[in-house]
């Protein structure tokens, strides 16, 4: 890997930190949620040029699921890319139990931005 492709994993890695600080300071303000997950590159520490922001929202909500991440992608208003899931507090934990990618990806190597009550 060349200086040059270092230097832009390190300024992207700088450009994706600022969003999720942005990101985390919109959601707690704007609805206060059970947690905010960062999963993927940028949690495993594997950052390229290339790479985007992959966070999870639980929420307790009644929204059916796309209107959920509209509602999210409207209130974050990302400036990057972004890839968001949205899940009540019981649809999380399902998932976490039956589906081996949330549990080894999200659960296992992701990162917990933020838990209400912590």
């Amino acid at each position: 890997m060349s200086a040059k492709e270092t230097l832009s994993a390190q300024e992207r890695r700088e450009v994706l930190e600022k969003e999720i600080r942005r990101f985390v300071e919109t959601l707690r303000r704007e609805i206060d949620p059970e947690q905010i997950l960062l999963f993927g590159s940028l949690a495993t520490g594997e950052i390229h040029s290339w790479s985007d922001i992959d966070l999870v929202i639980v929420m307790k909500t009644d929204l059916p699921f796309i209107e959920r991440l509209h509602f999210i992608r409207r209130l974050l208003k990302p400036r990057v890319a972004t890839d968001l899931l949205v899940y009540t507090p019981e649809e999380f934990e399902q998932l976490a139990r039956e589906r081996p990618f949330v549990r080894e990806e999200i659960v296992s190597k992701g990162v917990v931005l933020y838990e209400r009550g912590r």
